[in-house]
């Protein structure tokens, strides 16, 4: 009972967390989207004598949460392909490690030198038995993982 109110407890501040960054984004957008009016509507330069007229801005339109597709003419279409053919000749940098279920295991093994048992990693990651059994054997065909005892296992 004790565990599970604890897990309720860093769940919820993790919730909170997370709800904080979706207001400060949400922030960030509505100054984007006033900034991108904004900068539609700028007058022209003046030429010679004569004057411009401003233009009024228009209040930035409310979003229904609705996401509309929008066409994409041709010249878009190539340059989209250019970049993505720039992007495919860059050599790899360092890339993030995704926090996938397998990942996780194998971060949890690397602190323990001697081997882990499955009901330590099944603790220390909040997976499955299941889960787990299945990360384990796939890790070990691959050769990442070796088994040192009936139920132990520890990094390659």
């Amino acid at each position: 009972m004790k565990k599970l109110a604890e897990v309720l407890k860093s769940v919820n501040k993790e919730i909170n967390a997370l709800s904080k960054k979706l207001d400060q984004l949400s922030k960030k957008a509505e100054k984007l989207m006033k900034a991108a009016a904004a900068k539609k509507t700028k007058p022209k330069a003046a030429v010679g004598k004569k004057t411009v007229k401003k233009a009024k801005v228009a209040p930035a339109k409310k979003t229904t949460g609705k996401k509309v597709a929008k066409k994409v003419s041709a010249p878009k279409k190539e340059a989209a392909k250019k970049t993505a053919k720039k992007a495919a000749k860059k050599p790899a940098g360092k890339s993030a490690v995704s926090a996938t279920p397998t990942n996780k295991v194998l971060a949890f093994m690397k602190r323990y030198k001697k081997g882990v048992s499955i009901s330590k990693l099944k603790e220390g990651s909040g997976l499955s038995d299941k889960q787990i059994s299945n990360i384990l054997h796939r890790a070990s065909k691959e050769g990442k993982i070796k088994r040192v005892a009936r139920g132990v296992y520890k990094l390659a």
